[in-house]
């Protein structure tokens, strides 16, 4: 058996100070954790406290509140869809509720006429039912369903971005619509682009190599997520040399383009009456006609184009006459103010409701290019008269528009010189 050694001076038992230590604290931890464990279990008493049947009652409330979580359900639109199914298998809602939904919604929007490619969300909450639906009706704004039982409550809100402005120049190389699009610019900035500025330049007949343009325009993003751009907020476009400018003003409620000088850039006369073109036969006393092979005047401007792009109205009129005219085939014709009017010839096919004495609007589509009557191919025969005497649409010098008064010129002002130096 072993034996504690004795210390050969006083024969007394030999202790390791640093060993008696150790043992101590382990002993006092020891000690420490079971009055600690035993205050826990007198605070917290079984018999008093959580039973097995409460335990399951908390797990059940977790999962609850995990169903009641929000869940949303996205739908496009798509062609063929009937608006009561997509409403029954993405939001649950039988035939009653269509019914109260298409009732609520009734001084708001028709959700009997969703629109082909146009998100519709479902926000569940818990319920079997959507609570909320959410209808995207154009690029800025949304149609709100929400649902209380058996009732609904409709409205529409501005879809609200966050925006941030962007700034691009380029150098006509091709042409304005493929160079903008090759950097970066949406179709339709591009697009808006060539509408503010086709009162002075047609963007397919007058448009030159080296050419330069400048577009100050919105960017907009939407819960993390590219939107649609918002409005060119500044714009200068170079053509042989002359530059044209453009500046977004907000005028009462109007928000509109105004050049350099405070000026809208509207005019009574677009400078062509369609996009993608070329013209084959200018305004001539003189020109070989295709067909009869005579010569004879052709004072109107040839523009093909392929069948079925749109034609517009130049300027705002009233519709004389829309139908066949021999040779002209499919024409319509209009008188605008003072003294002029326009006629479209050789069309495809009339826009809807287009017709003797209907009102339209500048670039309102009348009509759709064709090959009717006598033609060798698509194109549009686009004329005008001035007090029943042809003249000229490429050499129309229609005055500028009205100028800002004088107090919205100096808000104008403040507009211009905050893009000003971006754009020269």
């Amino acid at each position: 058996m072993y034996k504690v050694p004795l210390d050969k001076y006083t024969k007394q038992n030999i202790i390791n100070p640093e060993k008696s230590r150790k043992k101590f604290w382990i002993a006092a931890g020891a000690v420490f954790i079971f009055f600690a464990c035993f205050a826990l279990i007198r605070a917290f008493p079984r018999s008093e406290g959580i039973t097995t049947e409460q335990e399951s009652e908390i797990l059940s409330e977790e999962a609850i509140l995990e169903e009641k979580k929000e869940i949303l359900v996205n739908y496009e639109v798509s062609e063929g869809d009937i608006p009561a199914e997509i409403f029954s298998k993405y939001g649950k809602f039988d035939a009653n509720d269509t019914e109260a939904l298409l009732y609520a919604s009734s001084d708001v929007y028709d959700f009997s006429s969703l629109k082909i490619g146009r998100p519709l969300r479902f926000y569940f909450n818990g319920e079997e039912k959507a609570m909320r639906m959410e209808y995207d009706r154009d690029t800025e704004r949304v149609v709100i369903v929400e649902r209380v039982g058996q009732e609904f409550s409709v409205r529409e809100e501005e879809i609200k971005y966050d925006v941030s402005e962007e700034t691009v120049r380029g150098k006509i190389e091709n042409f304005f619509y493929a160079d903008a699009l090759d950097l970066g610019v949406s179709e339709a900035t591009v697009l808006e682009m060539g509408d503010i500025f086709s009162f002075s330049v047609d963007f397919t007949t007058e448009i030159k190599q080296g050419d330069e343009f400048i577009i100050i325009y919105e960017k907009r993003f939407r819960d993390g997520q590219k939107g649609p751009d918002g409005n060119i907020l500044a714009a200068k476009f170079i053509n042989e040399g002359t530059a044209y400018y453009a500046y977004h003003f907000d005028n009462d409620g109007n928000g509109g383009y105004y050049d350099e000088e405070g000026r809208v850039l509207e005019r009574q006369f677009l400078k062509a009456p369609l996009s993608y073109r070329r013209i084959t036969s200018g305004f001539t006393g003189a020109r070989l006609h295709p067909i009869t092979r005579t010569v004879s005047a052709h004072y109107q401007i040839d523009y093909a184009a392929p069948v079925g792009t749109p034609v517009v109205s130049t300027a705002r009129g009233t519709i004389m006459s829309a139908g066949w005219e021999g040779g002209w085939g499919n024409m319509v014709r209009i008188r605008h103010d003072n003294g002029y009017t326009t006629h479209y010839g050789h069309l495809s096919a009339f826009a809807k409701g287009i017709a003797g004495g209907t009102k339209v609007s500048q670039g309102e589509v009348v009509g759709y290019v064709g090959s009717t009557g006598w033609s060798t191919g698509p194109h549009l025969d686009y004329g005008m008269k001035l007090n029943g005497v042809p003249v000229n649409p490429l050499k129309l010098d229609l005055p500028k528009g009205e100028p800002l008064g004088e107090e919205k010129m100096r808000e104008f002002e403040k507009i211009k010189k905050k893009y000003e130096r971006d754009i020269n």
